[in-house]
């Protein structure tokens, strides 16, 4: 017995040893990790001075990136971090001339590096190509010269790749990945486009940034592995364990964002709808009489919403697309997978879904106080339905579900179709953001997605309308016109001529805040019933929101900072009130789509209101 106590003594001793190598290591390996960060961090500030250097900033864009405010560096003008580490350059447009540094290439963990429309010139580094993990390179139009790298020739890592427009010569036999735009360089000889790639190049599908892991899991991995091999090697099997558990969980994470999963041609099989019902068909039809005309609630683009009594008497919106368009089996998969991810007071609320036979329905609750465009034309005993307080309250609450899917959703949601005809109102008026269907998911990782263009004519941003690129900046700019429509009570942001000659609505409004003369602005129907204070200061975030540069506006969550009264409005109009947009000065681009750049879903939904969900007929 006193062998075998021993011998268990022994065990335990050697297990505390284990346990107590585990831990050193541990801390040897975070300590380790610290010290790599701290000098990879100085590497980047070294690097980011250098790219300013080399550039000409006539405009003062990167006026804040200052030396001295280093630690500060995510937080600078077109600078976007991941935990911790420099992610993105995004200056895109920007009226940046001089030349590219070849300092970008100490930007190790650089995903994206989007300098398109500015005026630079010389050669492109070769150290861009050696970038690990870049994935999206965006230099057209502007005044590059010389030859293609071999660095980015030969690139494995990137996924697009758009060099278009710009001085570049030789001759190029291959790139080693597919996405590649060398259009407008007239000295270019490259067999892909016909010998000479003079002619115009364009992508013929919609095309998004894939997602990578964060920039520290490579480091974060190698760490775990050594820790698990020590763990091993000291018959810590504990550890592995866990660590097999972490796996799955993330490998769980993955899959849970997957709604449906294709059977057959004729059939859809629920997957994961976390808190979603899914309802027969007859279910639908008992709670809107079969569809009933005097129950419809609105039309839309997509389809027809109704008015239903569900089986536990839950009165809801009944949201039935058309018959089986592709676009609109689009956008209920869509809808159905944002709504499946997101729950925030100021989000409509998906209660379920039908998807049986040729038949799309989403299920919502209906919101007795309709939509915001409707309640801005309504009165109550003589007076305007909204008051000014509560369109204060509708500007902040919209505003607070914008920033929950830009920046605290898992993946990120832009919503690409912000009006206040998408904007219900709950029974105390508390403003609820709807009609996901032309929402758009980002992975970890990444910062925009280039799409076919959706939304309403009028609401889409600059970069969007030109380029394809969206991101939530697309949103920040649609949301600055939610501000006007509440602002002004208009039903259309159409100027008048004899009200204002020399642009749109925003040229409308920064012309008179300069004049001070807003009260022309502001819904007549308040009859000076609201502060003025408080509206100089709200077309001033809807003019900072509608910056013609998306790197001028400012994000979401700083949107809803200054509506909560940070102080910090008067500054940041101060700074950017003289930027001017490239052509001509003008803040809203005069450009006009034909009806047959779409297909005929495509051209509805573009064209026509939203689907009301719910409210008053």
């Amino acid at each position: 017995m006193g062998g075998r106590g021993a011998s268990w003594g022994v065990i335990r001793a050697a297990a505390v040893l284990a346990l107590a190598v585990a831990v050193l290591g541990r801390v040897v390996a975070s300590a380790s990790s610290r010290a790599e960060h701290v000098t990879s961090r100085a590497e980047e500030l070294e690097a980011l001075m250098a790219i300013k250097a080399a550039l000409h900033d006539p405009d003062g864009i990167l006026g804040d990136w200052i030396v001295t405010a280093g630690r500060h560096r995510c937080r600078w003008t077109g600078v976007t971090c991941s935990v911790g580490r420099i992610d993105s350059l995004q200056l895109q447009h920007m009226g940046l001339a001089g030349t590219l540094s070849p300092a970008i290439g100490k930007l190790q963990r650089l995903r994206n590096l989007l300098l398109h429309h500015n005026s630079i010139s010389g050669p492109i580094p070769d150290a861009i190509g050696g970038l690990p993990l870049l994935r999206h390179l965006s230099l057209s139009n502007n005044q590059l010269c010389g030859t293609i790298p071999d660095s980015l020739i030969n690139s494995s890592s990137l996924f697009i790749m758009d060099l278009s427009f710009n001085n570049l010569s030789g001759t190029v036999q291959a790139f080693n990945i597919r996405n590649v735009l060398v259009s407008g360089n007239p000295l270019l000889r490259y067999p892909g486009c016909g010998g000479s790639c003079a002619a115009s190049t364009v992508l013929q599908e919609e095309i998004t940034v894939p997602a990578l892991d964060p920039p520290t899991h490579p480091q974060s991995f190698a760490a775990t592995i050594k820790i698990v091999v020590i763990c091993v090697s000291t018959g810590s099997v504990v550890t592995v364990v866990l660590f097999g558990v972490f796996l799955a969980t993330q490998q769980w994470r993955r899959r849970r964002l997957r709604i449906f999963a294709e059977i057959d041609d004729n059939k859809n099989s629920e997957a994961c709808h976390g808190h979603l019902k899914m309802y027969t068909l007859k279910d639908i039809k008992q709670a809107t009489n079969s569809f009933h005309p005097n129950n419809i609630l609105g039309h839309g683009g997509f389809g027809i919403v109704y008015k239903g009594i569900l089986l536990d008497g839950t009165i809801a919106a009944v949201k039935r697309l058309r018959e089986f368009v592709s676009s609109g089996e689009v956008q209920f998969h869509t809808e159905v997978e944002v709504m499946s991810l997101v729950v925030h007071r100021n989000l409509i609320n998906l209660i379920g879904f039908c998807s049986e036979d040729n038949e799309r329905i989403l299920v919502y609750p209906y919101m007795l106080n309709g939509t915001v465009a409707s309640k801005l034309q309504a009165y109550v005993s003589g007076r305007p339905a909204l008051d000014w307080a509560g369109r204060k309250k509708i500007a902040l609450g919209a505003a607070r579900g914008l920033a929950y899917l830009h920046d605290r959703c898992d993946p990120r949601i832009i919503h690409r179709d912000i009006k206040a005809s998408n904007i219900l109102l709950d029974e105390h008026f508390q403003a609820i953001v709807s009609d996901f269907g032309l929402a758009k998911l980002l992975g970890q990782g990444q910062s925009h997605v280039f799409t076919a263009i959706r939304g309403t004519f009028g609401r889409i941003a600059p970069e969007y309308l030109l380029t394809g690129e969206s991101s939530d900046k697309t949103d920040v700019y649609a949301y600055g016109l939610l501000l006007i429509e509440l602002i002004t009570g208009r039903k259309r942001l159409d100027v008048n001529p004899d009200e204002f000659e020399k642009g749109g609505v925003i040229d409308w409004a920064r012309e008179l805040l300069k004049d001070g003369l807003l009260s022309s602005f502001v819904d007549e129907r308040l009859k000076y019933n609201y502060n003025y204070a408080e509206a100089e200061e709200m077309v001033q975030i809807a003019l900072l929101c509608t910056m013609y540069r998306a790197a001028h506006r400012p994000r979401m969550s700083e949107v809803v900072r200054m509506l909560e009264g940070d102080g910090s409005v008067a500054g940041r109009w101060e700074r950017l009130k003289d930027v001017k947009a490239p052509e001509h000065g003008a803040e809203t681009p005069k450009i006009v789509l034909s009806p047959a750049h779409y297909s005929e879903e495509e051209h509805n939904s573009v064209e026509l209101e939203a689907v009301q969900l719910s409210g008053p007929r």
